[in-house]
């Protein structure tokens, strides 16, 4: 009984792919066009138009200015080499940040920062003399356009 029910389902299923195989479109039919289509007219024409043919003989040559596998290996090797004699060259020049913290103490211990102290009576009045100064340079924008 299995094997019926087997035999029973293949057969369906290739059936069922032979009905859907049928219903695609082939590709050797041409399309139908909506004729309300702004581009229909040239849809059509570009359709019955019949493309070149390739030929054999359209087939470019192989060149000859292929390098070849070894000849490729050295041009990596000497570029290898060129570049690990480039970072020998300048490896005096690069630096690292590294011990950064031992290079912030001396910053500190050299900075020689301002001593802050809080304004005296001189300064507050120098300071109010330079505002009333600049209020009396300053003046309002014409209100009525020139």
């Amino acid at each position: 009984m299995n094997g019926e029910t087997r035999k029973i389902v293949r057969i369906g299923l290739i059936v069922g792919f032979a009905v859907g195989a049928s219903a695609c479109a082939s590709p050797f039919t041409t399309s139908q066009v909506d004729p309300s289509s702004p581009v229909a007219a040239a849809a059509t024409a570009a359709a019955k138009e019949k493309g070149p043919r390739r030929k054999f003989s359209d087939i470019p040559a192989i060149p000859k200015d292929v390098p070849t596998a070894a000849q490729i290996r050295a041009t990596v090797d000497r570029q290898q080499a060129d570049a690990a004699a480039l970072e020998k060259a300048i490896a005096p020049n690069t630096w690292e940040l590294k011990d950064t913290d031992a290079y912030a103490a001396k910053a500190r211990r050299e900075a020689k920062p301002p001593t802050l102290a809080a304004p005296t009576e001189a300064d507050r009045a120098d300071t109010e003399a330079f505002a009333r100064a600049a209020r009396g340079r300053a003046s309002a924008p014409p209100s009525q356009p020139q």
